[in-house]
């Protein structure tokens, strides 16, 4: 796995005035505790850097080999090799090698290698390497290797491997291989699988989806085996649900349909999703005698293959009726449809449908008293209140679809 380029370069540039490398094998010698007011300038003087102490206190910065027990800067930690147990400073910690412990700071932390434990930061988390860790940083978290644990962020969290725990930020979260669990962002999710949920305030996007992708505006993904929920939904295969008012399945089920009925003279329709759940957005008119109705509507319908050539649809469907504006804040003339229809091919791209329908039209008069319109020819049943009329009724309708 590609790592991520800034994490070694800005460790190298506070590491290259050192005359030993943090990658050396030499094991560096403890010593109980040191004392530095600047780098350097301290208890152990310009040789701070070769030893890793029990207990080190920089009072505005300092340099050491490394920590096996407590550090704390008023200003600037920087470790040559690793720290491990607690290190806080004022504004960054800068570690040439690994962190197993607690790392806080301000501003910053820079780990060179790998990192266990928990690291909070102001601004920035930056680990060169793969982590264990629970993670918050104000701004970002940059993960350049493989990490497991909790990773949260203002603005943006970023792993270039794999991703095991929960990854969330305010804008995006960003994983590079594999996220198994739940990753959350404010406006855009990205990973290279997903193997739990992935949610965003308006966009995610993946390349295999095993679970489910819920997002404000838009999912896409390659393969998905389980949900998507979302405005527009794009894949190139679904194994489950893609729910939305557009679902774009490149092996999926689109087609578009005319057809009238005793409740729409003349209606007009395009399915988008699976053949198991697809999407219908739909356009209407009924003509009477002294109105026309206009309608437009949204619903959910699966399809059925009874034999070679032979289908059956179950749909529900909500039809908003309109007859004077687009939408009435006060009144309300909604005509709900179960239908069942039996289909078969006419080519390899039409098909004929027919089959009955259920209906049942509600009207709320609005504040001044104005009803809706009735397009019930007749009903079955029929309820009143003080203000809504509702009527059942059977019918029918017939049609062609194509895709």
């Amino acid at each position: 796995m590609k790592k991520n380029v800034f994490a070694p370069i800005l460790v190298c540039l506070f590491l290259t005035a050192f005359p030993v490398s943090a990658q050396n094998d030499e094991v560096p010698e403890s010593r109980p505790f040191q004392l530095s007011v600047f780098p350097f300038v301290g208890t152990e003087g310009v040789n701070s850097h070769k030893y890793v102490y029990d207990v080190s206190l920089n009072l505005f910065g300092g340099v050491t080999g490394g920590v096996d027990g407590i550090e704390f800067g008023g200003f600037l930690n920087i470790n040559r090799y690793s720290v491990t147990g607690l290190q806080a400073s004022g504004f960054g910690n800068i570690t040439g090698g690994e962190v197993d412990g607690v790392q806080f700071s301000g501003f910053f932390n820079l780990s060179g290698s790998n990192v266990k434990g928990i690291q909070g930061a102001g601004f920035l988390n930056i680990v060169n390497g793969d982590a264990r860790v629970l993670q918050g940083a104000g701004f970002g978290n940059i993960i350049s290797g493989n990490s497991r644990g909790l990773q949260g962020s203002g603005f943006a969290g970023i792993t270039s491997g794999n991703f095991e725990g929960v990854q969330a930020s305010g804008f995006s979260s960003v994983t590079g291989g594999k996220l198994s669990g739940v990753q959350i962002s404010g406006f855009a999710g990205i990973a290279g699988e997903v193997d739990g949920v992935q949610g965003s305030g308006f966009a995610n996007v993946a390349g295999r989806v095993e679970g489910i992708q819920v997002a404000g505006i838009v999912n896409v993904a390659g393969n998905v085996k389980g949900v998507q929920i979302g405005v527009v939904n794009i894949a190139d295969s679904v194994d489950g649900f893609p729910i939305g008012l557009v679902s774009i399945v490149r092996d999926g089920y689109q087609k578009v349909e005319f057809w009238g009925g005793d409740a729409m003279n003349l209606g007009i329709g395009i399915k988008t999703g699976v053949r198991r759940f697809y999407n219908f957005l739909t356009l209407g008119a009924q003509f009477l005698h002294d109105n026309t109705v206009i309608s437009y509507g949204y619903g959910i319908g699966s399809e059925f293959i009874l034999r070679d050539e032979r289908y059956l649809n179950v749909e529900i469907i909500s039809h908003y009726l309109m007859e004077n504006r687009w939408w009435e804040y006060d009144r309300i003339n909604v005509l709900n449809q179960l239908r069942v229809t039996y289909a078969t091919d006419i080519d390899n791209r039409w098909q004929f449908f027919a089959g009955p329908v259920l209906n049942v039209q509600v009207v709320r008069a609005g504040s001044e008293g104005n009803s809706g319109t009735r397009v019930a020819p007749y009903h079955i049943f029929e309820f009143s209140s003080r203000h809504t009329d509702t009527w059942v009724w059977a019918g029918i309708n017939a049609g062609f679809r194509f895709w």
